[in-house]
């Protein structure tokens, strides 16, 4: 039987199956599906297409329905007479339908914070839609994957509505200990502040308004991610919008994004120093594996870096979902005579490679690749993005050539960030590093093999030692 990892979150579920695992299409081309509900003349549609037109409708959609999942009629206009559960049914509906063929059985990684009601909810929905699922583990669990000796770990997540940190205990097996969580603190409300911040610099040095409109409310929306992204490899950007025949042009830089961004960071970092106090006599090293949404946060590292001996890992994306499927065997013993398993702990023995290929220590590794090998030639990085892809000669540093298929014009760009090598991928097409694909920007490492598309392009990340060192 063929085993798939779902990974709940309502920024995203995603869900991992394959051998070697890989992360699946969930939703259209894409390997998430986020937690939003709409309804469009009469017809409730949910994930990726529901989220893309939701500032158009903002009284007929919805994104709480996995936070707050219940049986409770909404009042919501256009929503009336429906319940969360049933719009989680029509989301996980969607995504099964497009995973169902490729697994027997499902395993499923969700929110440590989720209690046994939610749990239950959710079990009778996978009946509905036939979903043969074997058991649930939390998040935190399911995603680590190699044991920090003589450190407290912390796994620290952010959701649609909230954030999530757990305090996992290392003994001869993992256990969530404790969670907790900021409600209110969520991706939802910070994209809604760094909107109007992109709104207000627009009003300020052009006069126009994009939230006048809805229609150009829901493009800051949908570019938003993309912001982000630049700017974790470059210190501004520029953000253009067409509204008829005019164009109008705002530089973007962190300091926009800073103090929404830097209040939600400093209560994380609040909440973990509480947390270790409390469960924490003495002073032990932190190690604190971020997920990839926390890491597309501006300045998250500069914030969390000011807990006394943190250690941060930032975990690829998926890595639940991936994770969970490590867990098979376990699984298999604990299920109950209905055959559903609740894992609440699991073995936990270190000496094992992790099979996080995007995972950076920022204690400084021993040595930063330097150039970027292509066939027989080495293409030396530096602080300027080295751009690969099939675009002019102009236009790109690496240009791929036109008979190789499945390669953007502007593909990825990779560069060096302080201590770090940092690859961005801008294509639908995908990038994959040692075979994983990339969402947004990530670490790099020595050694690691970058593939573009689906053209079967291969770089290696390679260092060249100094005339001393020879």
């Amino acid at each position: 039987m063929s085993l798939l990892g779902l990974e709940l979150s309502d920024a995203g579920i995603m869900v991992a199956g394959g051998s070697p695992a890989t992360l699946l299409e969930v939703d259209g081309g894409d390997s998430e599906s986020p937690g939003f509900a709409l309804v469009d003349d009469t017809l409730l549609i949910v994930g990726k297409d529901a989220q893309e037109k939701a500032r158009l409708n903002p009284r007929l959609f919805s994104n709480h329905f996995w936070d707050e999942l219940g049986t409770e009629l909404l009042t919501q206009p256009g929503l009336e007479g429906k319940n969360n559960a049933e719009l989680a049914y029509a989301h996980l509906s969607r995504i099964w339908n497009k995973v169902k063929g490729q697994g027997t059985e499902i395993v499923m990684a969700v929110p440590g914070f989720f209690a046994q009601k939610k749990l239950g909810l959710i079990l009778g929905i996978a009946k509905e839609l036939s979903m043969p699922v074997k058991g649930f583990a939390p998040l935190a669990l399911a995603a680590s994957s190699q044991p920090s000796p003589d450190h407290i770990l912390l796994h620290v997540d952010i959701h649609l509505h909230r954030v999530e940190v757990t305090l996992l205990e290392q003994n001869g097996y993992l256990t969530q200990k404790q969670v907790e969580t900021l409600s209110g603190k969520g991706i939802a409300s910070l994209y809604s502040a760094w909107v109007k911040a992109i709104a207000d610099e627009f009003v300020r040095t052009t006069r126009f308004d994009p939230l006048d409109r809805a229609v150009y409310e829901q493009e800051l929306y949908n570019r938003l991610p993309d912001v982000l992204r630049e700017l974790q490899v470059n210190p501004s950007t520029l953000f253009e919008m067409r509204a008829g025949s005019q164009s109008y042009r705002v530089i973007l830089t962190y300091d926009l994004f800073a103090p929404k961004g830097n209040e939600v960071l400093g209560e994380i970092r609040q909440l973990i120093e509480e947390m270790v106090k409390k469960n924490v006599t003495s002073e032990i090293p932190l190690v604190l594996q971020v997920t990839q949404r926390i890491s597309s946060l501006p300045h998250y590292r500069d914030e969390l870096c000011r807990i006394p001996t943190a250690r941060i890992i930032v975990r690829e994306p998926g890595s639940a979902a991936l994770g969970i499927l490590e867990l098979k065997d376990q699984f298999s013993s604990r299920a109950t005579s209905q055959g559903v398993a609740l894992l609440t702990s699991r073995s936990w023995q270190p000496a094992h490679p992790s099979r996080d290929s995007t995972m950076v220590s920022h204690s400084h590794p021993p040595r930063c690749p330097t150039h970027l090998l292509y066939g027989n030639v080495a293409y030396p990085l530096s602080h300027e993005p080295l751009t690969i892809g099939q675009g002019q000669e102009s236009e790109v540093s690496i240009r791929i050539p036109d008979d190789r298929s499945g390669v953007s014009p502007r593909h990825c760009t990779i560069q060096l960030k302080g201590d770090e090598v940092v690859l961005t991928n801008q294509s639908t097409h995908g990038t994959f590093i040692d075979g994983t694909r990339v969402s947004g920007t990530a670490i790099v490492t020595l050694g690691q093999t970058i593939q573009v598309g689906t053209s079967g392009e291969q770089f290696r990340l390679i260092a060249c030692v100094e005339s001393h060192e020879t």
